[in-house]
């Protein structure tokens, strides 16, 4: 296999659901005090999702623009547990005043351009070629040792700051135009290009968090990114500096950008009845 088709080794964790929800205007022939039943119901369902441990969490976000007044951000430990929760939803007596407009599946990724690029070359060095057997105790090795670190878990299955309650969600592409196409650039072309992007993320750490999914295979998009913070502006400030590193002047395509706040547990009944 040449470098240039060499895909960078990857680290999972959490599944992820997002889905955008909307509030169904009330039958005014119905009860409003069956509504208001119903949707108190939910916020219980949902606070009861906001801390699973191990199991994942669950956010429901108030949205501003985008066309739906809510967005639910699920994580789970595996996609049958995604299932679960979207028929759960699917299930509850809310159905008559809430609607699913949309969703994203996607899986937390961890990229591991560098440590591939350094692999390789060692591979290189002892005569071990991609794909075969002592290749693939090495690239075990390698994916034992990075698991078990925390800075790995801490990526695999992230939490949302209780500082930053602001979301920022959108998907995103890889461009694989002629001349201009990510997955013909050599591997060390494509880790210096992330390892670049990588430092602008960093120079923002402590002013907004993230949650880098991938989607390859599971939606229409190749990843979705989740960021967090403390002050929307921070949003449009790292966005637009990011724009400038070559990865994504070059190599970006984006999908449609989504924002909101993330609604307390304790304020689910209060958001949700109105």
């Amino acid at each position: 296999m040449s470098d240039a088709l060499l895909p960078p080794l990857a680290l999972h964790g959490w599944y992820m659901l997002t889905q955008f929800v909307t509030l169904v205007p009330s039958d005014h022939g119905a009860s409003d005090d069956d509504r208001t039943a119903r949707l108190r119901g939910l916020a219980d369902l949902l606070a009861g999702w906001s801390d699973l441990g191990d199991d994942g969490w669950s956010g429901l976000y108030g949205m501003v623009g985008g066309g739906s007044d809510y967005m639910l951000l699920h994580l789970r430990p595996d996609l049958d547990g995604l299932g679960e929760a979207e028929r759960a939803l699917r299930r509850h007596p809310s159905i008559h005043d809430v609607a699913v407009t949309g969703d994203y599946l996607s899986v937390v990724e961890l990229g591991l351009y560098g440590h591939t690029l350094g692999l390789a070359r060692r591979a290189e060095e002892e005569g071990v070629e991609p794909g075969t057997e002592a290749w693939q105790e090495r690239v075990n090795e390698l994916l034992a040792d990075q698991v078990g670190r925390d800075y790995t878990r801490h990526r695999l299955y992230p939490r949302q700051p209780d500082a930053m309650p602001y979301v920022c969600f959108y998907p995103m592409n890889k461009r694989r135009n002629p001349g201009q196409n990510w997955y013909t650039r050599s591997l060390a072309e494509r880790a210096r290009l992330m390892q670049e992007h990588g430092r602008t993320g960093r120079s923002w750490a402590g002013k907004v968090s993230q949650i880098i999914s991938g989607s390859v295979g599971l939606d229409d998009w190749e990843w979705a990114v989740t960021l967090f913070s403390g002050d929307p502006i921070h949003f449009k400030e790292l966005v637009t500096q990011m724009r400038y590193d070559e990865v994504t002047s070059v190599y970006g395509e984006f999908g449609p950008f989504v924002v909101g706040r993330r609604v307390a547990t304790d304020e689910l009944a209060a958001e949700l009845t109105g």
